[in-house]
């Protein structure tokens, strides 16, 4: 595999969508997807397994690979960049400490410490076959909301979010070498705090975006603006995690 790719090259760029959304409902139109084709980027646009045009299996184990899944959609012979919003991130995180000579940028956003915790696939399968009501917790409605207005099915989504759990470890995230920019908004309950993500990465830059929560985070002006010139340009100071992600609520 031929993966040499400096500083100058322009590799093609993979933006991945969260559960319950599709490429166009997160990444279709946006300033992000404009910019990256204005600056002659190629963009690879990935449906993820149970989302969008993908195929829809209504049984959790075939979710067990998803990041293997998402790495068929990538180039063999160049590193990619690449922007992934909440799964999508962590689907790309995945594939990053597995396979580090395959990544050189990464913007991952709406994803903390949750990264190292099992997902509350049970209570988000439950309401998506109920419906949400005054039992669900609150954290989870905005998120089931959109998931429920996105068109996807709802049962292959209650088989993604109840996936056999693939957890990374700290000594995993240490192994990534692309460099990475770390976006979560200060109202991002999902995501939570990001402290102990953002010390085993070793080329992370972290912001943190006011007046966001986890819904509308991959749609935020600020992180948009910030994304494209991240992939552009890379980071332009050493690694660094601002106080107010680290005192981040959960």
């Amino acid at each position: 595999m031929n993966v040499a790719c400096d500083h100058t090259c322009t590799p093609p760029v993979v933006l991945v969508h969260g559960w319950g959304s599709t490429y166009e409902r997160t990444w279709g139109g946006s300033d992000l997807e404009r910019t990256l084709e204005q600056d002659g980027r190629r963009i690879i646009r990935v449906d993820l397994l149970g989302h969008g045009a993908s195929r829809a299996p209504h049984e959790s184990g075939e979710y067990a690979h998803m990041a293997d899944e998402l790495a068929e959609h990538l180039p063999d012979d160049t590193p990619v960049d690449g922007v992934g919003f909440s799964l999508g991130g962590k689907l790309l995180l995945q594939l990053a400490a597995e396979q580090p000579q395959r990544f050189r940028r990464l913007v991952i956003a709406g994803v903390g410490d949750n990264l190292l915790r099992p997902e509350n696939g049970a209570a988000v399968a439950q309401a998506l076959h109920a419906g949400i009501t005054d039992d669900t917790p609150a954290a989870l409605r905005p998120v089931l909301a959109e998931a429920l207005a996105s068109g996807n099915d709802p049962q292959a989504l209650a088989a993604a979010i109840q996936r056999p759990p693939s957890l990374l470890t700290a000594d995993q995230l240490h192994a990534i070498g692309a460099e990475i920019l770390l976006a979560v908004g200060d109202r991002d309950v999902i995501a939570g705090a990001a402290d102990q993500v953002s010390a085993a990465i070793p080329q992370l830059t972290g912001i943190v975006l006011e007046g966001v929560d986890h819904v509308s985070t991959p749609h935020s002006p600020r992180l948009q603006a910030q994304a494209a010139q991240f992939l552009q340009h890379g980071r332009a100071a050493p690694p660094q995690v601002p106080t107010a992600m680290r005192a981040h609520p959960g």
